[in-house]
């Protein structure tokens, strides 16, 4: 079975410096992330305006839980968060978040490549891969129209 893909870009009315500072800030995805049940910093150390280091995620979706560590990448200069496997029940996963400001606001892309060990999950998740991406995104959009200040306001 080959790695799932998962994809979307949007154009919201913030500031892509903004929009990659709340995506890097993994702490808080707890809070907002559907199906992630908790997530811990192992490591990290700032890196230009950002941060790189390595965080371990627990992840649950009706019966099923799973543990795993990503090294994360901020680089709010750079506009990108990227995201890359540690160790997990993963054979492979990749992350990328970009982040170009445009007009009143940025144009964001989400991408994410995944392949599971176990090819049950992997098919169970590629079947519910559009409701996934939907979730993810609308998600991330929620909490930045919460905590941030749209780019045409006063």
């Amino acid at each position: 079975m080959s790695a799932a893909i998962l994809e979307a870009e949007r154009t919201l009315p913030y500031a892509a410096r903004d929009l990659c500072k709340l995506v890097g800030d993994v702490r808080a995805y707890p809070s907002f992330i559907p199906w992630l049940k908790s997530l811990r910093i192992i490591a990290e150390a700032p890196r230009g305006e950002g941060w790189e280091g390595v965080a371990e995620a627990v992840v649950g979706w009706r019966m099923i839980t799973e543990k795993f560590s990503t090294r994360v990448v901020c680089a709010p200069e750079a506009g990108e968060v990227t995201v890359s496997l540690v160790r997990g029940p993963f054979r492979a996963l990749d992350n990328r978040w970009t982040f170009q400001d445009v007009g009143e606001g940025a144009h964001v892309r989400f991408w994410i490549s995944y392949e599971f060990r176990n090819p049950l999950l992997q098919q169970l998740l590629n079947q519910h891969k559009r409701e996934a991406q939907a979730r993810i995104m609308g998600a991330f959009e929620a909490e930045a129209r919460r905590r941030l200040v749209p780019s045409d306001a006063p």
